[in-house]
């Protein structure tokens, strides 16, 4: 299972909804469940009746749900390391594995209980996502800051805790993220982040070879059943082919500007779930189409094996939101109408350094909130909080903070919310 880094662009937009008629299966929110204050990485089961979902905080915290009732144990791993993230379920579904910054916990899903765990050999290590072999024999994950051998993908036994380990070098551009591995257990697709080439790793050889046409990339699921994925490259999810390392197809565009980042696929491969910063996208495999659009964001997600429910955490609110199929009477497209009069412009200039413009349009006084946000969904700033007239308005963000140190150069994200309307776009600093 993929589970790419988890604090991301997490913000929830809710608009009016359209219909479009259509003789196709839907979705709709079901029940949100409050799990605890930053909950992000989440697995399921093979057999869909457990989620696994990590609370990223401190004291850190696992919870392991029913998806029957909802009723979960929190599990508190402190004791090894807080701040728990990315999450895989081995395939028999004994056991979930559990990243931190350092350490891999092993939990025991028989009798919810830690069974120990593999610390990462160097200081440096920082550890995200997570996958475990079909075959039940390694877990492999990205290991992006080894001050020992460099970024490396690491393989340890899947079975339980152990010491030891063996790394495969990945030399690229980018930093090592999202991971899935195919269902013949020796390739691994590992995405880099906003910059370099995803990369397929055989993992009986080490041999490393580069995916051809992205210049990042983000959220990753692969096929159960062909040695195919599905990867955000920032701006469209494409369909990846393992076996000649390229794009066979882009299947949809994003609403926004912006970086989906996680993907779940249901067991027959039939359907995606996609959650981004923005929306949540229910995608036909068979069709290549996006069947629902969710004006709503997310962190990470996960669905039942048969594609009836899918199940989405949300940082910014605390919550697991499941979203059930409720039939075949028409697309619901839950796509924002926008009110009209209301309008986010790109920022200029874009990139920048050290400032940049923000430029808005409000047909009628409005109770206005602009933040930003950096890359991994943090607030940076508010830089707007109050009523303001109609008309054009504009404001300036400086790259600096309070103190005149200037923040990191990458990508940041600006959010207008008023009492009608929501947009966000992309902007990049450059210092």
């Amino acid at each position: 299972m993929s589970a790419p880094r988890f604090k991301i662009f997490v913000f929830v937009f809710i608009m009016a909804a359209s219909s479009v008629a259509s003789a196709q299966v839907q979705w709709a929110l079901d029940t949100v469940v409050a799990v605890g204050t930053n909950p992000t990485g989440i697995a399921i089961t093979s057999d869909g009746s457990k989620l696994v979902v990590t609370d990223n905080t401190t004291p850190g915290a696992v919870q392991i749900m029913s998806t029957s009732d909802y009723s979960f144990t929190t599990i508190d791993v402190s004791s090894i390391e807080n701040d728990p993230n990315g999450v895989t379920v081995s395939p028999n579904d004994s056991m979930a594995l559990v990243c931190t910054t350092h350490n891999i916990i092993f939990i025991s899903l028989s009798n919810n209980s830690v069974k120990g765990h593999f610390t990462a050999p160097c200081s440096g290590t920082t550890l995200y996502g997570i996958a475990v072999s079909p075959d039940g024999k390694s877990a492999v994950f990205p290991d992006l800051s080894d001050v020992c051998t460099g970024q490396v993908l690491r393989l340890i036994d899947a079975s339980g805790p152990s010491s030891s380990s063996t790394s495969i070098p990945v030399t690229t551009s980018g930093e090592l993220y999202g991971i899935a591995v195919a269902p013949d257990s020796i390739s691994a697709l590992v995405t880099t982040f906003t910059s370099g080439s995803p990369v397929n790793v055989n993992l009986a050889t080490g041999g490393v070879q580069s995916i051809a046409g992205f210049s990042g990339s983000y959220g990753i699921a692969m096929f159960h059943k062909s040695n195919e994925a599905l990867i955000y490259d920032g701006d469209s999810l494409d369909l990846v082919s393992l076996a000649t390392n390229s794009i066979i197809k882009k299947i949809t565009s994003l609403t926004y500007t912006t970086t989906f980042q996680n993907i779940a696929i249901t067991s027959d491969d039939k359907y995606a779930f996609a959650v981004g910063s923005f929306d949540k996208q229910v995608i036909s495999l068979t069709a290549d189409t996006v069947l629902q659009t969710f004006t709503a964001g997310g962190t990470n997600v996960a669905a039942a094996p048969d594609g009836s429910k899918f199940y989405v955490t949300d940082s910014y609110n605390g919550t697991v939101r499941v979203y059930k199929m409720t039939g075949s009477t028409g697309v619901r497209n839950d796509n924002a109408v926008q009110p009209s009069g209301y309008e986010l412009l790109q920022n200029y200039p874009n990139p920048f350094n050290p400032s940049t413009t923000i430029e808005f349009r409000l047909p009628a006084r409005s109770n206005v909130q602009i933040k930003i946000y950096d890359a991994l969904g943090r607030l940076v700033r508010n830089l707007v909080s109050g009523e303001e007239a109609a008309g054009s308005h504009q404001f300036v963000w400086d790259g600096r903070n309070d103190s005149g140190l200037q923040m990191p150069s990458g990508v940041y994200f600006y959010q207008l919310r008023t009492d009608k309307f929501a947009a966000a776009k992309r902007m990049l600093y450059l210092k």
